[in-house]
């Protein structure tokens, strides 16, 4: 029990920092976005909508890329596509909106100043796509935690039972879905359909793409004949 809650707390910290970071930059980035709005001829008004239609769709876009990779749903070209095009907006609204400002004597020149103006959409997009990849592992390493807890048996008594009872309490030799993978298995090699991760996924066999990949290599080592090998 302690060794599951222990992971969870060593990422705290860094998935605070990580929230953090992202709003400072959400909100330097919505700033600027902001003005850009204003000066393309958006009312001040409702300037404000104007970054929000950019980053949110950003943080949006980084998500679905992850989550649809790590399923194995169709689509993810279409987030990775809504990803890049909201990313090179955001960053080149913040690189139009710099103005450089002497301090002391310091003074930076144009080209420089759009270049450290553009960090914070820059900041935005790796700090929310270092949260969804912690999202995602935890994720596969819950269901991977899953699959290889094995089948609980209740205590009954098995000295007042019947043979019969007996037979049907005992514990299972493999795991529930091996044997429905070993016969799914064998029954697409032989006509030459695909075995993978994903065709395992949609036959209802496994939770995730990678989770089945590792239950395929598991069955490839336990019964090489299955997949056309030798024993």
């Amino acid at each position: 029990m302690r060794a599951r809650s222990a992971m969870p707390e060593a990422l705290w910290p860094g998935v605070f920092l990580c929230v953090v970071a992202a709003v400072m930059a959400f909100t330097l980035s919505f700033t600027a976005l902001r003005a850009v709005g204003i000066a393309s001829g958006i009312s001040p008004r409702l300037a404000w909508m104007f970054p929000l239609t950019i980053d949110t769709v950003i943080l949006f876009g980084t998500w679905a890329a992850f989550r649809f990779r790590a399923r194995g749903a169709a689509g993810t070209w279409y987030a990775w596509v809504l990803l890049i095009f909201f990313a090179a907006a955001s960053w080149i609204g913040n690189f139009l909106h710099a103005e450089p400002v002497p301090v002391g004597h310091m003074s930076l020149s144009r080209p420089v100043a759009s270049l450290f103006s553009s960090v914070p959409s820059l900041s935005l997009l790796l700090t929310t796509h270092m949260l969804v990849l912690i999202a995602v592992r935890r994720g596969d390493e819950r269901e991977q935690r899953r699959a290889d807890e094995p089948t609980r048996v209740v205590d009954v008594g098995e000295e007042h039972l019947t043979p019969d009872k007996r037979t049907q309490i005992a514990p299972p030799t493999h795991a529930p879905t091996t044997p429905d993978l070993a016969s799914w298995v064998a029954a697409r090699i032989p006509v030459g359909l695909p075995v993978r991760g994903t065709d395992v996924v949609d036959a209802g066999l496994a939770n995730s793409p990678a989770t089945a990949r590792r239950r395929l290599a598991t069955l490839r080592q336990s019964d090489p004949t299955l997949f056309g090998g030798t024993a």
